[in-house]
């Protein structure tokens, strides 16, 4: 089932898009409970073909924000690699390399 965002998130989305292409870089700032998750979720699931670095501060985050597609009857795009800040610093460039993040 494909991931409908919300209205304020699908303009956010539409501007991520934007920022993307003009400068391969986006942030999405919008307060807490706002769905911003999803919006990640929904670039993962419009790039099946890329591979996604996500990081977080903890692994809390990951589970609450992993929540989110499922309660929608959605499913987590399985393009995504997670990772805590914390354990991106202890990889060495050859693992980070490996990752090969998304480059749109």
């Amino acid at each position: 089932m494909a991931i409908q965002l919300f209205a304020h998130n699908q303009t956010a989305y539409n501007a991520v898009i934007v920022m993307l292409a003009e400068t391969r870089k986006a942030a999405v700032i919008h307060p807490t409970g706002t769905c911003k998750s999803f919006i990640g979720f929904k670039l993962c699931e419009d790039n099946p073909d890329k591979h996604i670095l996500w990081l977080s501060p903890s692994e809390y985050i990951f589970k609450t924000q992993l929540e989110n597609p499922a309660s929608s009857g959605g499913d987590t795009p399985k393009n995504i690699t997670f990772l805590t800040y914390a354990k991106l610093i202890l990889l060495d460039s050859q693992r980070i390399a490996e990752l090969q993040p998304l480059h749109l």
